[in-house]
């Protein structure tokens, strides 16, 4: 009986053994699962799963291609994000440089100019120098040629205008300078000078003289004439300082002229404004 009893024991034994062995064998194995399977465990799984396009970018780093941005993120390439090409980025054409300033198209500050009702006035004058009215012309014209844009000796269409070009150019040459205008009686359309002055006239009589004077570009104005001008035997126009009344008005001057005595003791020059447009 206590023989059998040991044989027993022995076997139980053995079994027991061999099952731990076993076990111990499984673990091992479960431990390399993937080993076992033959499936290799990578870093790409490690960060979140691979991108799912077989690109392998890592989780969340999706979306960063150029061409179309990947799967769940935004493009980045400038032709397909709503922004402008490089060429046009936030800029303006050349041909259209300055533009939405006032005056549109002309860089008038460039210019050294000032702004007034969608107009650039420049001046022109030569330092330390005057010109007789012709070359006043001229010089607007050369102007306005170089910067291929309209433009003319200065032309008055209403007072609001003449109080700007005072304030903003002549007053700082009060009794030194006056500026020449871009109105004349022509000798071609006016051979006789009487048709150009009218001294001592009344006012209707002055007022139908005045019809005989031209602005360059066709403006009409004649709102500025001095009292008793045109009185004298001259075809050209000038802004002109009166140091006895001291107002500034239109007065009529000889062309070929780059100085002249209002009064004795006061002898003005000419300044050459310019008038620009767009």
């Amino acid at each position: 009986m206590v023989a059998a009893l040991a044989h027993l024991y022995s076997v139980g034994v053995t079994r027991t053994r061999s099952f731990r062995a076993q076990g111990l064998g499984w673990l091992l194995c479960g431990l390399a699962a993937l080993s076992c399977s033959g499936k290799a465990f990578t870093s790409t799984q490690a960060n979140g799963g691979a991108a799912g396009d077989g690109s392998g970018a890592l989780g969340g780093s999706a979306g960063t291609r150029l061409a179309d941005g990947g799967e769940g993120g935004a493009p980045t390439d400038m032709s397909d994000a709503g922004a402008s090409p490089v060429g046009n980025a936030g800029a303006s054409p050349v041909g259209n440089a300055g533009e939405g300033n006032s005056p549109d198209g002309i860089d008038c500050a460039a210019l050294h100019g000032e702004e007034f009702g969608g107009h650039c006035y420049v001046d022109a004058t030569v330092e330390s120098s005057s010109a007789p009215q012709a070359v006043a012309v001229a010089a607007c014209a050369q102007l306005a040629s170089e910067h291929q844009l309209s433009g003319h000796l200065l032309v008055l269409d209403s007072v609001e205008e003449q109080n700007f070009v005072l304030n903003q150019f002549l007053v700082p040459f009060t009794d030194v300078s006056d500026a020449w205008l871009g109105l004349t009686c022509s000798q071609l359309d006016h051979p006789d000078i009487n048709d150009c002055t009218c001294p001592g006239c009344s006012k209707a009589m002055l007022a139908e003289t005045h019809l005989a004077w031209a602005w360059l570009g066709g403006a009409s104005s004649t709102f500025g004439w001095a009292i008793g001008n045109p009185n004298d035997s001259y075809r050209c126009a000038a802004l002109g300082y009166n140091p006895e009344t001291t107002i500034w008005a239109w007065v009529d001057r000889p062309c070929d002229k780059v100085s002249y005595a209002a009064s004795a003791g006061h002898t003005h020059g000419y300044r050459t404004l310019c008038e620009l447009e767009p």
